[in-house]
C-alpha cells in the first residue's frame, strides 16, 4: 500500500515537472521578438504595404514626444505616465495604447493623403524638399545606436517618410482651404486630422486598410525606444 502511495506521489511530481517544462517552453516559443518581424507588412492602405521598419519613424516620433511628457510627470520612473489609465467614457484609455493609436491612424492618414497628393500632382518644392530632409537628418542624430538598431531604421528610410507625410500633410492643408465644412464645429486642420470628424466621415472610408494584427498587438509603445533599459 505504501509503495502504491509512493508511486502515485513520484508519478504526480513527474507530470507536475512536465506540465512546468511545457509552459516555460510555451512561453519561449511565443516570445514576441520584434527585431525578427521588421519586414513584415504591418499596415496596408489600399494597394501600399508599410512595414515595421518603415512604421519605426512613427514609433519614434511619438515615443519621443509621450517621454517628454513621462519625465515631467515622474522623472524618477517615466513608466508611470506610459501606464496612466484616463477615465473619459467610450474613450478611456491608457497613455501607452492611445500613442500607439496615434502612430498607427497618423501612419494612416499620412498613406492616404499622400497617395492622393500624388494623384493630384502635388509634390514638394525644392526648398521643401531640402527641410524634410534636413529634418529627417536631425531625427537620425537624435537617435542612439540601439534605437536605430531595434526600430532598423536608416538615412533613407526616414528621409523617404519624412518626405511623405510632408506631402501629405501639404495635401491635407491645401484641402482644408477649399472644403465646405459646414455643420462642423472644429478647425479646418482638425477636420482633417486623422481623429477629425471629416475625415473619418469623408476620406477615409474611401480606402481599404489592413493591419498585422498579430504583430501590431504585440507592440507596446513606451518600450520600444525608450524604457528600455
Amino acid at each position: 500500500m505504501q509503495k502504491a502511495n509512493k508511486k502515485s506521489i513520484i508519478g504526480l511530481i513527474i507530470f507536475s515537472c512536465f506540465l512546468i517544462i511545457a509552459a516555460t517552453c510555451g512561453k519561449i516559443l511565443s516570445r514576441f521578438v520584434y527585431e525578427d518581424h521588421l519586414d513584415e507588412p504591418l499596415i496596408t492602405v489600399d494597394d501600399s504595404e508599410i512595414t515595421l521598419r518603415e512604421f519605426g519613424y512613427y514609433i519614434y516620433l511619438v515615443e519621443e514626444f509621450v517621454q517628454d511628457q513621462a519625465l515631467l510627470y515622474d522623472p524618477e520612473n517615466p513608466k508611470h505616465w506610459w501606464n496612466t489609465h484616463f477615465s473619459a467614457g467610450l474613450d478611456s484609455q491608457f497613455v501607452c495604447d492611445y500613442a500607439k493609436k496615434y502612430a498607427v491612424n497618423s501612419c494612416i492618414s499620412d498613406e492616404i493623403y499622400y497617395k492622393k497628393a500624388l494623384s493630384d500632382g502635388v509634390v514638394l518644392s525644392s526648398e521643401e524638399e531640402k527641410q524634410a530632409i534636413a529634418e529627417a537628418e536631425m531625427i537620425l542624430n537624435s537617435m542612439n545606436g540601439y534605437q536605430l538598431a531595434k526600430t532598423g531604421v536608416d538615412k533613407n528610410i526616414l528621409i523617404n517618410m519624412r518626405i511623405k507625410q510632408t506631402i501629405a500633410r501639404k495635401y491635407s492643408n491645401n484641402l482644408a482651404k477649399v472644403l465646405n465644412f459646414t455643420g462642423y464645429a472644429d478647425s479646418p486642420e482638425k477636420l482633417m486630422n486623422w481623429d477629425g470628424a471629416y475625415y473619418q466621415e469623408n476620406i477615409l472610408p474611401g480606402h481599404s486598410v489592413i493591419t498585422n494584427d498579430k504583430v501590431l498587438d504585440k507592440i507596446m509603445l513606451g518600450t520600444i525606444t525608450v524604457n528600455y533599459q
